[in-house]
């Protein structure tokens, strides 16, 4: 996928009929993370939080639904998402609870 043309090439994949792979599930997040700019947030915090968790969910679908994905790197990729979404949480002075 063209990077420069991010919107086209992940719009073009999401209307196309075949299955939406992990590597363009993982450009919709990185291209609605993107968009975030264009909308004005009544809570201003609201942007961050969304583009973190974007971000995990892009990552999680990388690490563990391409074809070279293996379940040993699980333990390591929600340790990650934990820790980003701990982090994002963190900035807004909540806490998550488990």
């Amino acid at each position: 996928m063209d990077p420069s043309n991010l919107r086209a090439g992940v719009a073009e994949r999401l209307a196309s009929e075949a299955a939406i792979d992990a590597e363009t599930f993982n450009a919709a997040c990185f291209m609605l993370t993107r968009s975030l700019e264009e909308i004005e947030f009544a809570v201003p915090e609201a942007a961050p939080l969304i583009r973190r968790l974007l971000r995990v969910c892009g990552r999680v679908a990388i690490d563990t639904g391409v074809e070279s994905s293996s379940a040993d790197t699980w333990p390591n990729t929600r340790e990650m998402a934990i820790e980003w979404i701990d982090e994002a949480l963190g900035a807004l002075d909540y806490e998550a609870g488990a």
